[in-house]
């Protein structure tokens, strides 16, 4: 039976679910979710960027409501009831009910993607999180085998969330690798594997794509500001006023037991992690978000040795809840001046996309480097699109799915960068949009073309020959040689220290008719080496008069040097 103060908490969450629903029907849908949906519409055990829980979870509300109710119906649910967990997280003698409502008001982060109501992974992560905390605190005195049984399909479900699950498991085992002694610890870890192999299957036949992606191709160069940047972004999220405190108090707290020191070990590894990763490139600010169950016990847990701190959370959390509000209002109406790119996050969304629509007709609608951009048109027009990536952007899901072939020879519209000859421009909502009128397109993104040396070396403004493979890792034959008004050459894309790209078309272009499922040809392509001295990266790939050469390959560096090396 619940207690009184079980039973305030209740009532909390259950106005908290009700008001994320009406913030979500509301609220237009971002980008990332718009991307998330589409990944719905495409059941499978995995995708580019994440395992496919938040895919699940849009799949079943678009199931029972349509619209942007529908896609947060669960992350809305599952938000609330992460508000029930981590109360239960926190021992009984150190439960506060109205100091833990107002820590949950006060952290701006709790209101968007550890307990609010937009359809990201991280909500499905912190919930199964916190499940994951609970269980575990039981086990680390009762070992039982039916939570190892229950920790078993809670991490599986934790991993189909996010791959920042490893983190929460890496973590809690250093915290006490004795873990791994007990009998039952194997059988977590079988139950674990067994849940989660078909993502791993799923990974096997798609080249470890995910991993390739998050490990390798988001290392950016070192930038100062991002350490700032990542330290600016923490605070804020914590909460405007309120989280400088929280995070003291939970730092500050010492692990008097094997529990707490589980949720210290998570707290300091998470954000300590993210640090490190700030110095190789940009840090999203929900990226701690699983780090914030522990947070919230452990500065709960610390209030007894700084009473008067008690006060100030009050204050502060209580002087935080106005500005949150205000933010939540500002996701539904535009009523504070904003900058533009700040403005397009959170509206008129849908007008752009229905005016593109306008436009495009029954034409499908090719976007440039933007998986945000197609997921929009696609969701508010409920007509498929697509989005061509080049070397100077990034692969996604889009270059998964084989949406490419379904295009070759169609009718579409093109979207461009910039206007260039033969360019249309629409007026939209946001800005002017420019495109082309293709009557055969086709591109050739899905091909692979591999560079077969891992690094290269020559003199300034020499002609070097470059052993390269191409090959057809699709089902389907691909023929390059059919009628097409964008017909494929091959490029190579030389990228400088500083990030700048020169794309040239490589001179004695291959004659290439089609390639079958699973065939590689072998070729020796004559490239130009820049003329100044440095180390750059460089790709080969498939471009056209008109499209910038896509993405076939991983670049390899090249080393250029007088005299060469």
């Amino acid at each position: 039976m619940f207690s009184k103060e079980n039973t305030r908490i209740a009532w909390f969450a259950l106005a908290w679910f009700m008001i994320n629903l009406v913030q979500s029907y509301f609220t237009e849908i971002l980008e990332d979710e718009a991307y998330y949906w589409v990944y719905s519409e495409f059941p499978a055990w995995g995708y580019f960027d994440h395992p496919p829980m938040i895919a699940v979870l849009i799949k079943l509300g678009s199931m029972i409501i349509p619209g942007e109710l529908g896609v947060r119906l669960f992350p809305s649910l599952l938000g609330a009831a992460t508000i029930l967990v981590v109360y239960q997280l926190v021992p009984k003698g150190n439960r506060d009910p109205r100091i833990f409502i107002i820590c949950i008001l006060a952290i701006t982060l709790m209101h968007l993607n550890v307990a609010g109501f937009l359809a990201l992974p991280d909500i499905p992560l912190v919930f199964f999180t916190s499940l994951f905390f609970l269980v575990l605190k039981r086990f680390l005195t009762e070992d039982r085998m039916v939570q190892a049984l229950g920790l078993g399909v809670i991490i599986a479900l934790m991993m189909y969330s996010k791959y920042h699950a490893l983190l929460i498991i890496f973590f809690t085992l250093l915290s006490d690798w004795k873990l791994i002694l007990r009998k039952t610890f194997w059988v977590i870890v079988a139950v674990a594997v067994i849940l989660y192999l078909p993502h791993i299957i799923w990974q096997v036949k798609n080249n470890f794509v995910s991993f390739q992606y998050h490990l390798i191709s988001r290392n950016d160069p070192f930038q100062p500001r991002q350490i700032l940047e990542y330290l600016g972004n923490q605070l804020l999220v914590t909460g405007p006023f309120v989280g400088v405190l929280l995070l003291f108090l939970a730092f500050a707290r010492p692990a008097k037991d094997a529990y707490e020191r589980m949720l210290k070990f998570n707290l300091i590894g998470f954000f300590g992690f993210f640090f490190l990763s700030s110095v190789r490139g940009h840090v999203e600010p929900h990226w701690t978000a699983a780090a914030f169950p522990p947070m919230i016990v452990l500065a709960l847990l610390n209030l007894d040795r700084y009473p008067g701190l008690r006060k100030w959370i009050r204050v502060l959390g209580l002087a935080s809840t106005p500005v949150i509000l205000l933010i939540r209002i500002y996701l539904i109406v535009e009523i504070l001046p904003m900058p533009v790119h700040v403005s397009r996050m959170f509206h008129d969304k849908d007008v752009w996309a229905k005016q593109i629509g306008e436009v495009a007709g029954d034409l499908p609608v090719v976007f440039m480097n933007k998986y945000q951009h197609p997921s929009l048109y696609w969701f508010y027009n409920k007509k498929p699109a697509f989005t061509r990536n080049n070397v100077m952007y990034r692969r996604n899901q889009y270059d998964v799915w084989n949406l490419e072939e379904g295009l070759h020879g169609k009718r579409v519209l093109l979207t461009h960068w910039g206007q260039a000859d033969s360019t249309r421009v629409l007026a939209t909502v946001w800005d002017e949009v420019y495109y082309y009128d293709i009557g055969r397109y086709c591109s050739f993104n899905r091909l692979s073309v591999k560079i077969l040396e891992k690094k290269l070396r020559s003199a300034p403004g020499q002609q070097i020959i470059v052993p390269v493979q191409i090959g057809n890792p699709t089902h389907q034959t691909v023929c390059l040689d059919c009628p097409c008004d964008l017909p494929p050459m091959l490029y190579q894309s030389v990228v400088n220290p500083d990030r700048k790209f020169h794309h040239e078309r490589i001179q004695e272009q291959p004659r290439l008719t089609s390639l079958e499922p699973g065939e590689q040809i072998l070729l020796n392509v004559q490239i130009n080496v820049p003329g100044e001295p440095g180390d750059y990266l460089l790709t080969i790939s498939f471009g056209s008069e008109l499209l910038i050469p896509g993405i076939n390959g991983v670049p390899v560096k090249l080393m250029v040097t007088d005299p060469p090396l």
